[in-house]
């Protein structure tokens, strides 16, 4: 009797996949994530406002949202011209990272705790040297940032460059500060400073 319930129950499941996807469930559901991810530029700065203030940031970066990362919160932006991708990173508290420690050296180690909390993900990082330290000044902020060399692990000759940024924003339902980390990657003979510069120097904080 055990084996025919577990039987039904497979029949049926089966079925309501089968009319999931004959009645447009599938294109139904892709369409609602496409409308989560890439909604309109308008919309995009009316709902992100916990993140910053994007209506200054120039039209040739889009705008976009992403699905959780390990548990953090992000939202993307791509530089049309290159598609030079720039992730910022919610990291919900000041706990893990916080702006103070890029200018006492404390993010050395933090970023290589950072790096292994990603070590078993498919893509990761290793040979990780810091190059640069500098600051993007905004119109209302100055935002402390780390330049960034290394080595893709399991690819060969693939050499990257990167930034890591960081601001403090306050929570508008918590009411607590949480650390912003804006991240961009790229092949290292690809790399132009101005891209990930021209987005934060948009960002109102």
């Amino acid at each position: 009797m055990g084996c025919l319930k577990s039987l039904i129950k497979k029949i049926i499941f089966l079925a309501l996949l089968i009319a999931f996807f004959a009645f447009g469930g599938y294109t139904f559901v892709k369409g609602k994530i496409n409308d989560y991810q890439y909604p309109s530029r308008a919309d995009f700065i009316k709902t992100e406002t916990n993140y910053a203030d994007f209506s200054n940031v120039p039209s040739d970066y889009q705008l976009y949202r992403s699905f959780n990362f390990f548990g953090y919160k992000k939202v993307n932006a791509k530089y049309l011209p290159t598609n030079q991708k720039i992730t910022v990173f919610d990291l919900k508290n000041e706990e893990k990272i916080s702006v103070d420690d890029f200018q006492t050296r404390e993010i050395d180690k933090k970023i290589d705790e950072l790096l292994n909390n990603f070590k078993d993900s498919i893509i990761t990082l290793e040979d990780f040297k810091i190059i640069q330290r500098g600051n993007y000044i905004t119109k209302n902020k100055t935002i402390p940032y780390i330049r960034f060399q290394a080595k893709v692990k399991n690819v060969p000759f693939k050499n990257v460059v990167g930034t890591v940024a960081a601001y403090s924003k306050v929570n508008e339902k918590t009411k607590k500060a949480a650390t912003k980390l804006i991240i961009t990657i790229v092949d290292a003979k690809a790399f132009n400073p101005t891209i990930p510069a021209g987005f934060i120097n948009g960002l109102r904080i």
